[in-house]
Formats: C-alpha cells, sequence, structure tokens
C-alpha cells in the first residue's frame, strides 16, 4: 500500500472515531412491567408468601439518571457509612447423611426455629435429618446448635462459628443469637455433597442493656442475615395504602435481605399501563403472626432516608386489636380490656417524630373523628434530633431504642433520651383520658413509605433507601412477656 493510500486510510478511521464518540446514547427509563399488579385493596395481609409474584424486566431497559442526584450522589459518597459482613467461611470435608440428629437446647424456641431452618435447607438438598431436643438420647453423629447438654460452646457473646468435631457439626456462640446467625449465613451458602461450610465471625453485639429503669436481658431479634427475609418472624401487609400515584411492591428492587441488612426501597417506577404510577414503595414488614410481646427495651441499628417525600417508620401496634397469632395470647399475661386499640409510632417521617394513635373499635358512638385521636400534640420531645431532616444523614447508621415499662415509654436516638412519657399524664389527651391499650401487648412494623407531595418534580431525592442493621429486643425478667407462633 501507498503512502498517500494509508493517510487516507489513517485519515477516515479518524474521522469515524470523531463521529462515534460525538453521538450520545439515549437512554430509557426503566420500565418494569407486572403481569399480576398488586394493589393496595389486595389482602397481602392472608397471603403472607414470598414466592414471586411474577414481576418481569426488561432487559435492554437501561436506569434514568433520575434517581439521585449529582449532589446528593457526592455527598452520599462522602458520608456513606458501610456494614460490612464480618464473618470468613471455608469449605470441609463432612459426610452428612439421614443417619444424624439436629438437636438444639430444650426450651429455647428460637433455637427450635433455626433447627428446623436448617432441616429444611438438608431436605432440599437431599438430606432429610430430624430435629429433636437434648433431652433425645445422644448419638455419635450430630449437628448441634447452641449450648446443649451434650456441650457449651467457649466463645465470647459476639462471635459465632460453625465447625467440625469429629463427626458432629457444630453451631456456637456465646449467646443464642449469634447461633441463629451461624445458621443464617449457613443456609445461604451454596450446597456441596460430602462437605460443610464452615465459618467464623464477630460482631457488633451485647446480651444485657441497662437503662435508668432497669437491667434487661436479650430476648428475641434479627440480624437480617443470609439472602432471604426470615418468614418465622415476618410477613408482608398493606397496613398504610399506597395513593394512586405509586404502588406497593414485594419485588426485590422494592424489598430484599442482603449484605446483613434489610433493604426497604422507595424509588422511582414507571407503570406502562397507566401514566399516573411514578414510583414504588415496600410493603409493610411486620410481626404480627410470630411475634408479639409487652414491655421490654426495642432497639433499631438503621440507616434512615431522609429526603423528601421519605416517610420511614418504626411503629408497634395493639395486638389484641389486630388479633395476635398465639391462639393463647389472651389466657396468657395481663391482658387489660380497652375500647380502643393502640398505635406507637416510634420514629416516623424524615424529622424522626414520636406520635400515638387510638383506633377505636366503635366509630359511632365515640366522640372522635372516624373512631381515631392522635396525641401527638402531648408527645413533646425533650431534645429535638439533630439528625432528622439532614439529607446527609441519610447515609450513616442511627440507633433507635424504646424503653416501655408499665410506668412509661422513654424514646432514644444514638444513646441520648429523646421523649419520656408516663402512662398517667395529667394532660387531657382527648375525651377519654385512657392509655389502657398502651399496657396491652404490641407487634412490631417497619415501614418506608412515601409522601408523593413532597417529592420533588425531578424526583431528585429517589432512591430513598432504609437499611435496617438489626432489630433486638430485650426484656426485664419477671415483667411482661413475649410470644413467638410456631
Amino acid at each position: 500500500m501507498s503512502i498517500a493510500k494509508k493517510i487516507i486510510c489513517l485519515l477516515l478511521a479518524l474521522a469515524l472515531c470523531f463521529s462515534i464518540a460525538g453521538c450520545k446514547k439515549t437512554k430509557k427509563k426503566q420500565i418494569i412491567v407486572i403481569k399480576r399488579p398488586v394493589s393496595a385493596s389486595d389482602a397481602v395481609e392472608d397471603d403472607n408468601t414470598l414466592e414471586d409474584d411474577d414481576t418481569t424486566y426488561d432487559d435492554e431497559a437501561d436506569f434514568e439518571d433520575v434517581y439521585i442526584s449529582d449532589r446528593e450522589l457526592a455527598e452520599k459518597e462522602e458520608t456513606a457509612e458501610e456494614i460490612k459482613i464480618e464473618y470468613s467461611v471455608k469449605a470441609t470435608e463432612l459426610q452428612l447423611t439421614k443417619d444424624y440428629l439436629i438437636v438444639y437446647p430444650k426450651g429455647n424456641d428460637q433455637l427450635r426455629q433455626a433447627a428446623q431452618k436448617l432441616s429444611k435447607y438438608l431436605s432440599a438438598n437431599g438430606i432429610d435429618i430430624a430435629v429433636t431436643d437434648d433431652t433425645a438420647k445422644v448419638k455419635e453423629k450430630e449437628i448441634l446448635l447452641g449450648d446443649t447438654n451434650r456441650k457449651k460452646s467457649s466463645l465470647a457473646e459476639n462471635k459465632f462459628a460453625v465447625t467440625v468435631s469429629g463427626k458432629k457439626l457444630l453451631f456456637e456462640s456465646g449467646n443464642f443469637n449469634g447461633v441463629v446467625k451461624a445458621v443464617s449465613w449457613f443456609i445461604s451458602k451454596t450446597f456441596e455433597k460430602g462437605k460443610v461450610n464452615t465459618l467464623t465471625g464477630e460482631y457488633d453485639f451485647v446480651s444485657t442493656i441497662k437503662r435508668p429503669s432497669g437491667t434487661y436481658n436479650f430476648v428475641w431479634g434479627d440480624e437480617f442475615d443470609g439472602n432471604a427475609l426470615d418468614t418465622s418472624k415476618w410477613d408482608f401487609s398493606s397496613s398504610i395504602g399506597a395513593e394512586s400515584s405509586f404502588k406497593l411492591s414485594r419485588d426485590p428492587e422494592a424489598i430484599k435481605v442482603e449484605d446483613g441488612l434489610l433493604k426497604l426501597t422507595a424509588r422511582r417506577w414507571f407503570d406502562p399501563d397507566n401514566n399516573q404510577i411514578q414510583a414504588i414503595a415496600p410493603y409493610t414488614v411486620e410481626s404480627k403472626k410470630h411475634l408479639n410481646y409487652q414491655y421490654g427495651y426495642l432497639e433499631m441499628k438503621a440507616r434512615i432516608p431522609f429526603g423528601a417525600g421519605a416517610w420511614p417508620s418504626l411503629w408497634l401496634s395493639g395486638a389484641c386489636r389486630e388479633g395476635a397469632v398465639v391462639s393463647n395470647l389472651f389466657e396468657m399475661g395481663d391482658i387489660i380490656s380497652s375500647p380502643f386499640s393502640a398505635e406507637i409510632d416510634i420514629i416516623e417521617y424524615t424529622s424522626l417524630e414520636t406520635n400515638m394513635h387510638k383506633w377505636f373499635y366503635d366509630k359511632k358512638t365515640q366522640d372522635t373523628k372516624n373512631g381515631h385521636t392522635s396525641l401527638g400534640d402531648v408527645m413533646q420531645p425533650l431534645k429535638k434530633s439533630d439528625i432528622g431532616l439532614d439529607i446527609k444523614q441519610s447515609y450513616v447508621y442511627q440507633t433507635i431504642g424504646f424503653d416501655w415499662t408499665p410506668e412509661e415509654m422513654v424514646v432514644y436516638i444514638n444513646g441520648e433520651e429523646h421523649l419520656r412519657y408516663n402512662w398517667k399524664n395529667s394532660v387531657q389527651l382527648d375525651k377519654y383520658n385512657d392509655m389502657s391499650d398502651f399496657l396491652n401487648p404490641m407487634f412490631i412494623r417497619i415501614n418506608n413509605h412515601l409522601l408523593m407531595k413532597n417529592v420533588p418534580s425531578d424526583k431528585s431525592t429517589f432512591p430513598l433507601e432504609y437499611y435496617v442493621d438489626y432489630i433486638r429486643l430485650y426484656q426485664k425478667s419477671g415483667t411482661g412477656g413475649i410470644w413467638l407462633a410456631d
């Protein structure tokens, strides 16, 4: 080839490169096609299964640059606090067979449930192993969960491990919560015949907490480990209905367990069949059918969204009105007859407000608006939180504490007392100066809902991410109660 031809070819190649570089790819909106739409009016409370809801995606769709602005992205990168999984795992030789026995300590319902989940996982991988408490006869081949009469763990309460000792597989920790954690991570891993996934880890956990009201011991919780929501502890419900401008969703884009976190995300969303729909928000995650409790110290560590339009919350609802899961709830504990159902909003909105509501059974005879009284006017905080409304704090983990006793309730934010309320407060709450149901058993609800009227027109605050690291319940011996479903 002559020099002249080479120069011409080179110039043509350069022109082509400049032409390609000058073209800007047109981004398409994210399209999510719902084959079987779920609306707020659907009876989700009676259908709390976690199976796929036939939600599909357009594989060629690209995400549009409307989820977060450049300014907010820079703020997120500067302030984001990541929760890291602190455990290591390796494959170890051990042949599990059906003649093994899964053993948990008698009387520990949470380890019983963990043992059943482990059995289900092994069964799905072709190995059916029976579950029993430690009153059963000792066998050579056993899978031991926690401190049984066979073995006590020497680990600290903030450490956990899965180890092999001879022909035994041991799930250990200095507290049963760590054992549940070890089981959750174990069953999230791929099973390989002839081997087991042994692991060691350490996490931020204390089994005893002291408050001015007394000393509390850990009794129940969820660390949100593994890769799925624990359906022995939580269900979905539409306790707060959607608006015409957004939908509730159980899709992984809205709700998932990942990286040791419960991730609840409200985000921009486009419905090809309804152009009024502008976003999706996750369903309520609640413990109604699995846990109800009376009195104790409840603690949550979470990254809470404070962007415009966000409606994050942690709240309790009266189990007596809603219908308790455990059939004998009303035969246990000190249940008080009440004309209303109690609601305690521990925190909600971007200002982390605390509020209480009464929902009267008989709306016709009560002198209230639609049978409802909001008590926000008497919920005066002792100290205004300095973290609410600041969007930078949306990427930092906060610790919310709720101390509930027969005398009062106290809300803590990052260890500092935020609000205190005495149940015998002389302030006239409403015509019915009655706080009876606020002393009855309640269950937990977590929401990342939306106030679409507050979302900016450019939707720049999306996605609104509510990441829960853990929920832990502590109680004082001899005070209140806890009811777990089978």
